[in-house]
């Protein structure tokens, strides 16, 4: 441990490494590896720790540390010196990659104050100069948080392979494909409602280029688990769009109600309802998924708990004539815990951005961007459609007096008919941390709808340009806006 002073507060760097990888992303790594461990092949593995350093090998890679020397990882991840206001402190950590950004690694942090449970707060990253004692190519990069500053912090790191290629996949599914096949990539199935019904725990199922006409739900009902999820990915390289076109006016593009899918980099169009509907699923991913023009909300979380929607584009959904359902993203109704929103960007809806109407628990929305939603775009002539009437709102977090203390942070919402971020009658107090409000039609924060139980904390905010002044419930808690 190496413990740092940061103003009044204490941060201890504990370097508990946490590794993750993804089959498609070997190839960068299998080159490090054959450089480093021809002599010995059976010690290449991303688990292996050949020096016993207690750093498995794939950690080494991202760092750039020599793997079969114990004392080549030390200060690759150092405590910064920070401040602290109040009792939020604003706390840096710095790590040192010795051969610069190894392609195809991914470094990420995360803290704890129990050493129990860890998180990832938002990091503000940057790269940094090089010292003149560090290897020449090195890069160092600063993460940079603010956090209780009363409390002990622990830092460990996350290394990812990202995407570098196709590897061999359990089911293919392709535009020429026919279900009576026996689904491999020279006789792939035709649908992903075929390859999910013989999925199991661990298989890849590629999705190849080009567009799909189907005419009924693909619906994942098998179970992954957190270790060996079932994925649905795009073949690398190639773009799937699923249309969905000839389905009838209810129904779902996609619908999860399994648990430990992940789907990555798919297409959804013009599903007659929801293009991905997470209906009683846990622990599911969606990510890079581009959902438009459905007839209802674009991806919509109910029932489940701990899903993660990351990177995901919603656009252009519209339930005609009136269009007050159609979201860019929705977590509603019955909700367990643990759902999040991170990185994605919702436009053009003809309701709200996001709505987390009814949500019975706290649901997270971490950088995100949403505009324009709520006008009839829809229409040649909007000026013929007198029964048009989204909300149009950016962030809509809660509704109907139901208990939700939701957090987003480090969020944008411009350009909305009605308000930027609104409270809709949620009873619970909201955590809202970083974001920006601008020319919203009506107020950018309207935090003062409903009778709250608890009070709003509300930090570091902007607002430019709002219509209305932004309003707050009494009681609020209001720092540096």
């Amino acid at each position: 441990m190496r413990p740092a002073c940061l103003g009044c507060s204490l941060v201890v760097l504990c370097i508990l490494l946490l590794v993750s990888f993804s089959a498609h992303s070997s190839q960068f790594y299998n080159e490090w590896a054959a450089l480093h461990f021809s002599d010995i092949p059976t010690q290449a593995g991303i688990t292996n720790d050949p020096d016993g350093d207690g750093q498995p090998n794939l950690v080494e890679f991202g760092y750039g540390t020599d793997p079969r020397d114990p004392a080549s990882f030390g200060g690759v991840v150092l405590p910064v010196f920070g401040s602290v206001s109040g009792t939020n402190g604003t706390f840096t950590v710095q790590t040192l990659e010795r051969e610069g950004h190894q392609p195809g690694a991914q470094i990420d942090l995360y803290l704890s104050a129990t050493l129990t449970t860890w998180f990832r707060p938002w990091w503000e990253r940057s790269v940094t100069n090089s010292q003149p004692s560090d290897p020449p190519g090195s890069v160092r990069e600063t993460f940079t948080t603010r956090l209780p500053g009363t409390n002990i912090w622990f830092v460990r790191s996350a290394v990812t392979l990202v995407d570098t290629g196709a590897v061999t996949a359990t089911y293919y599914i392709a535009t020429n494909g026919n279900n009576s096949n026996a689904g491999t990539s020279n006789a792939p199935f035709a649908t992903l409602g075929k390859a999910a019904s013989v999925a199991n725990a661990g298989n890849l199922i590629y999705v190849r280029g080009g567009t799909y006409h189907w005419n009924a739900t693909a619906s994942l009902t098998h179970s992954g688990t957190p270790a060996q999820p079932i994925r649905v990915r795009a073949f690398p390289g190639e773009t799937p769009v699923l249309d969905f076109s000839a389905e009838s006016s209810g129904s779902h593009g996609i619908q999860i109600s399994g648990n430990c899918w992940w789907l990555y980099g798919l297409e959804i169009v013009h599903a007659g309802h929801n293009g991905i509907k997470i209906n009683g699923g846990n622990s599911n991913i969606v990510e890079r998924c581009v959902v438009h023009e459905s007839g209802d909300t674009g991806i919509h979380i109910t029932v489940g708990s701990y899903n993660l929607v990351l990177d995901c584009d919603s656009y252009r959904n519209y339930d005609p004539p009136i269009g007050g359902n159609a979201d860019g993203f929705t977590a509603k109704f019955t909700l367990g815990p643990g759902n999040v929103f991170r990185g994605c960007r919702s436009w053009n809806n003809s309701d709200d951005g996001w709505d987390l109407w009814q949500a019975t628990n706290a649901v997270v929305i971490e950088n995100c961007i949403t505009f324009s939603n709520g006008f009839n775009v829809y229409d040649a002539d909007p000026s013929t459609n007198t029964s048009f009437n989204g909300n149009g709102n950016g962030f809509k977090l809660g509704g109907d007096y139901y208990f939700g203390p939701h957090r987003i942070s480090h969020c944008i919402s411009f350009g909305n008919k009605a308000h930027g971020f609104d409270q809709n009658n949620n009873n619970a107090g909201l955590t809202v941390d970083n974001n920006v409000g601008w020319a919203n039609g009506g107020r950018n924060f309207n935090l003062n709808h409903g009778t709250n139980i608890t009070p709003h904390i509300v930090r570091n905010n902007l607002s430019i340009a709002g219509t209305s002044p932004d309003s707050f419930r009494s009681g609020s808690l209001l720092t540096n806006n």
